[in-house]
């Protein structure tokens, strides 16, 4: 598959002159793909399996009924997948010279509920549909069904129920994703397909296999810049550092033992809104906050939610790196000022400590001090995932929220009990999503008054940088 000669870009196409569009592990997957009904693809982050798909996507739309052509339903958990998956197909066809429509919205209709999809109809008369994931999207329709990132589906079974239905007549199968926990279906499937149980295809590329396959040298290729191996080795440990905890399940297709992600990936997009994110939206209503405080390693974050009715919409958030205390404290005082709060939780963990302190002596019991470890701070997350379960949470279209929201995974603790993580990497230690959440349990809570009392200084010096999970060092707070 080389189709060079219709790059757009010049240069782009000088340097890709004799090069193949898909490297050997992309080409290889749609090989397999080609061979069975269903395939279940295992894969790490970060190498190029969306541009794969999309080429096999737009080639199986555009042919013609004789030479296999089928419609071809795309389904993600979040809108801006399914638009990125859509523009990459354009780009293909454009690449083909393959005649098809511009990229529209169409509405799909669950129920009563009205679904945001993304079509490309093609001269064959079959279209590419990609859309969020539901079941009944795929109900009384024909083609091949390509379900992306399939473990962070919020009900994956139903789904896939949904599409193997569409086998009987002819159609296909696609199963693409990283991990997300042993526990999860996804888990399950990757090792059905593994053991050969039901004749499906199955694909495994780890990041480590993309780089062998030449990944990192297309990546110099079309920068421009020469390949060289000692680059190409800084660069992998770049990548590893960025996944930290994360990397054995993101990059090296291994699932976390016992994890999961806390709060499905349906519900995070579900709770997306234009209208969030938007100080100049605050209507002067009851407001509540969460402060995630930190001072050198991760970052301090204060989030702000309005109550409108039932629905708490984020209407500020701050995020401030290595500030001094004095600048954390004059942030408060800002917000205090600026929103009605009637409860702000804050993490008196570690070195929460003094800052709870002052701020509680600024602004009196509006102020909660929460040691953010054991039972109290599960049960801040669980407050927070009800929030998103019951559809009440409106939060703004920002990948790198939705990103920190995700870093946090339940696991089994040593008597079986779930207890939280969240991975760190480059962006922090799923900063953002703490602070929502306390801000989300404080609006639990509501306004009513509460005890505080100070816990003794510690007998030794308290690191900023430590554990999020490891256990509180002043013990139990007052939340």
């Amino acid at each position: 598959m080389s189709h060079i000669g219709r790059l757009p870009d010049p240069d782009l196409r000088r340097r890709l002159t004799g090069e193949p569009l898909l490297l050997p592990y992309q080409s290889g997957y749609l090989d397999v793909v080609a061979k069975h009904d269903v395939t279940v693809v295992e894969k790490s982050r970060r190498i190029g399996f969306t541009w794969a798909t999309a080429a096999d996507a737009t080639l199986t739309a555009a042919a013609e009924r004789s030479a296999g052509g089928m419609d071809v339903y795309y389904l993600a958990y979040e809108k801006e997948m399914t638009r990125e998956f859509i523009d990459t197909c354009a780009a293909w066809a454009r690449l083909f010279d393959k005649a098809a429509s511009a990229v529209e919205e169409i509405v799909f209709k669950d129920g009563d509920k009205d679904i945001l999809a993304f079509r490309i109809v093609f001269a064959s008369g079959y279209e590419v549909v990609a859309l969020s994931s539901t079941p009944r999207g795929l109900r009384g329709r024909q083609g091949k069904v390509i379900l992306d990132e399939a473990a962070f589906h919020d009900n994956l079974e139903e789904v896939l129920k949904a599409a193997l239905a569409l086998l009987i007549w002819g159609g296909k199968v696609v199963v693409i994703s990283t991990h997300n926990g042993a526990e999860n279906p996804y888990a399950t499937l990757v090792q059905e397909a593994k053991a050969g149980q039901k004749g499906y295809g199955f694909v495994r590329v780890t990041f480590d296999d993309a780089l062998a396959s030449g990944l990192y040298r297309r990546i110099c290729l079309v920068r421009g810049q020469p390949w060289d191996g000692a680059d190409e080795a800084r660069w992998r440990e770049g990548i590893i550092r960025q996944y930290g905890d994360g990397a054995d399940e993101e990059l090296n297709c291994i699932p976390n033992v016992t994890g999961g992600a806390w709060i499905a990936g349906a519900h995070i997009e579900a709770a997306v809104h234009a209208d969030a994110g938007r100080p100049a939206l605050y209507a002067g209503g009851a407001c509540f906050a969460g402060n995630d405080i930190a001072r050198r390693r991760d970052r301090w974050v204060a989030t702000v939610l309005e109550r409108t009715g039932v629905v708490l919409w984020l209407r500020s958030e701050i995020v401030l790196s290595d500030a001094p205390f004095r600048e954390q404290l004059a942030t408060i005082d800002g917000l205090m000022a600026d929103y009605r709060i009637l409860r702000l939780a804050a993490d008196q963990t570690g070195i929460g400590e003094m800052p709870v302190e002052e701020m509680r002596r600024a602004h009196g019991s509006r102020v909660e001090g929460v040691i953010m470890s054991g039972d109290r701070r599960l049960a801040v997350a669980q407050a927070a995932r009800d929030a998103f379960e019951r559809g009440v949470v409106r939060i703004p279209d920002d990948p790198a929220l939705k990103a920190d929201l995700r870093k946090i995974k339940r696991v089994a603790g040593p008597t079986g009990a779930p207890r939280l993580v969240a991975g760190r990497d480059a962006s922090g230690h799923a900063d953002r999503a703490w602070a929502l959440f306390l801000a989300l349990a404080a609006a639990a809570e509501g306004a009513r008054g509460y005890n505080y009392t100070p816990a003794a200084a510690p007998s030794t010096p308290v690191d900023d940088d430590q554990d999020d999970d490891a256990p509180g060092l002043f013990g139990r707070g007052t939340y």
